[in-house]
């Protein structure tokens, strides 16, 4: 969930803001006027972010990532029973 504050209110209410953010998983954009200053994301949400960013630094990740997104593009992939032979139930 994203929510916009203003940087009085962040100020005011930043222990809640905190609470809300690691419990609740609230992502807030802190604003001043109305211009976006900075975003307070719990630990969890940046961690999976940094791990993005260095997953997509790593060029042969990028470059697999890249050819996988063209198959589905181009159509060249196979459904779930071609490969085993059967559906897969989750």
């Amino acid at each position: 969930m994203l929510e916009a504050i203003g940087m009085g209110d962040a100020r005011t209410n930043f222990s809640s803001i905190v609470t809300n953010t690691s419990a609740m998983g609230i992502t807030y954009v802190i604003h001043s006027r109305g211009v976006p200053k900075a975003v307070l994301l719990g630990v969890d949400e940046y961690r999976g972010m940094e791990a993005t960013i260095e997953e997509m630094s790593d060029p042969e990740a990028y470059k697999l990532l890249k050819a996988g997104t063209d198959d589905i593009e181009q159509g060249r992939t196979k459904s779930v029973e071609e490969i085993f032979g059967e559906a897969i139930i989750w």
